[in-house]
């Protein structure tokens, strides 16, 4: 089976690339960070001179909701034209897309969410004029080894980078935000799942998260590393609580967060 990846070259997308070739998949990958800008406008002449592939994984886009209230275009270039390029692309193909959206599109309040929203939209309609076929996902806090954390995303990892640094962090607001952590080993091995039977997964988005034994608030996590830590002003758009309401068949996370080789 060839599964073509885009944002092959990010957290998660390296993580599903090796699971992928590990599981015997024939991997394209597209990425920017490696020269393939997909919101250019010979996007899909590029994807065109690629071996067809069985599925598409689209992972490519903005992931930085700070980001996206500093740069709402670039945000929506990286995202919105980057899923159109890629959408149009699988309805000449006709293979199905699994597609990473996020919690935001639901309850987001920021330019990031909005695009995740448009970008849904788009590929609902899409897929339904031009049947093929979709799934869209909508993670939350993703964590894992690899990531890269700063102040503008990969806010676990930024905390972790802060406890080998001994770096004082900012808790925006009072810290009890809820988050449900889900580790990125069981959001791939999802995916894997979708792309082996995406017609049990069609219909409407799913909301993925780690579930009800990982769910934590930004102070759990800063005081179960030890962190040094001031408050500071909230931040729009940060929600009070992110919480997928899995209901995906067949899977439900596995691993624990306290157990988490990322926490050890």
């Amino acid at each position: 089976m060839r599964a073509l990846v885009t944002g092959s070259a990010g957290f998660v997308g390296a993580h599903l690339v090796n699971a992928l070739k590990d599981r015997g998949f024939a991997v394209m990958g597209a990425d920017k960070k490696t020269g393939t800008n997909l919101a250019w406008g010979n996007a899909e002449e590029i994807l065109m001179e690629l071996p067809r592939p069985d599925v598409i994984f689209h992972l490519a886009g903005s992931c930085s909701t700070l980001g996206s209230i500093e740069d709402p275009r670039g945000t929506f270039r990286d995202t919105v034209i980057t899923a159109a390029n890629v959408l149009d692309y699988a309805r000449y193909i006709h293979v199905p897309v699994i597609l990473t959206s996020s919690v935001k599109a639901r309850d987001g309040m920021t330019p990031y969410g909005a695009a995740k929203r448009m970008v849904e939209t788009w590929a609902t309609e899409m897929a339904a004029t031009y049947h093929f076929p979709l799934v869209i996902n909508r993670p939350g806090t993703i964590y894992g080894p690899g990531q890269e954390g700063s102040l503008e995303s990969g806010w676990i990892a930024w905390f972790l980078k802060a406890k080998r640094e001994g770096i004082k962090v900012t808790v925006n607001g009072d810290g009890l935000q809820r988050r449900d952590l889900l580790h990125v080993s069981d959001y791939v091995e999802l995916m894997i799942m979708q792309a082996q039977g995406t017609t049990h997964y069609i219909g409407h988005p799913w909301d993925v998260g780690g579930g009800s034994a990982n769910v934590v608030t930004v102070m759990d996590i800063v005081k179960y590393l030890g962190l040094e830590y001031e408050h500071g002003p909230e931040r729009y758009g940060d929600a009070r609580s992110y919480v997928g309401f899995n209901g995906v068949p067949g899977w439900e996370p596995r691993v624990l967060w306290r157990t988490s080789e990322t926490f050890l």
